[in-house]
């Protein structure tokens, strides 16, 4: 356990070994979450890896391993489809 100290800009530094060992860089994101009286600060990483695959069982199995771009462009062909037949 470490103390920090809040400057008067109500900032912390964390400690670069710290940052080091949740492999957290310049520029990275970090995710803060309020835990009863504690501070909880959790790499923004591990909150993507710690989600990643929860909303497989949303998707159907057809669409495993279909690129971004190639779903995003059958979502604009039929979202286009469906605005033309609402105007006629």
């Amino acid at each position: 356990m470490q103390i920090l100290t809040v400057s008067s800009k109500r900032q912390i530094t964390l400690p670069k070994d710290f940052l080091d060992d949740f492999g957290i860089k310049p520029g990275g994101k970090i995710y803060i979450e309020e835990s009863g009286n504690s501070i909880c600060i959790k790499s923004a990483k591990s909150v993507v890896e710690e989600s990643a695959g929860s909303l497989n069982k949303y998707v159907d199995k057809s669409r495993y391993g279909v690129t971004f771009e190639k779903i995003m462009e059958e979502t604009r062909r039929k979202t286009a489809k469906k605005l033309i037949s609402i105007q006629k």
